[in-house]
């Protein structure tokens, strides 16, 4: 049996902790489909790391996404 990460996070509770960012399932469940955010599921259950969360705030460049879509601050 593969052994689980410790930092692992479903994908709704990636999205409770990261809210302040404006993520959605969706919106994360695009970043794994695309490989800018790296994840895995189990069943039917979608996970990603707290690490790989991290990691992908940081490679985000703002000037890319559309106005509409930043967050307002």
């Amino acid at each position: 049996m593969k052994r689980f990460p410790p930092d692992r996070l479903r994908l709704p509770e990636a999205v409770d902790r990261y809210q302040k960012h404006g993520f959605t399932w969706a919106s994360l469940r695009r970043a794994i489909e695309r490989k800018r955010l790296e994840g895995f599921q189990i069943g039917s259950t979608w996970y990603t790391t707290d690490q790989a969360v991290k990691k992908y705030l940081k490679s985000r460049d703002m000037d890319k996404i559309p106005k509409r879509y930043r967050k307002k601050s």
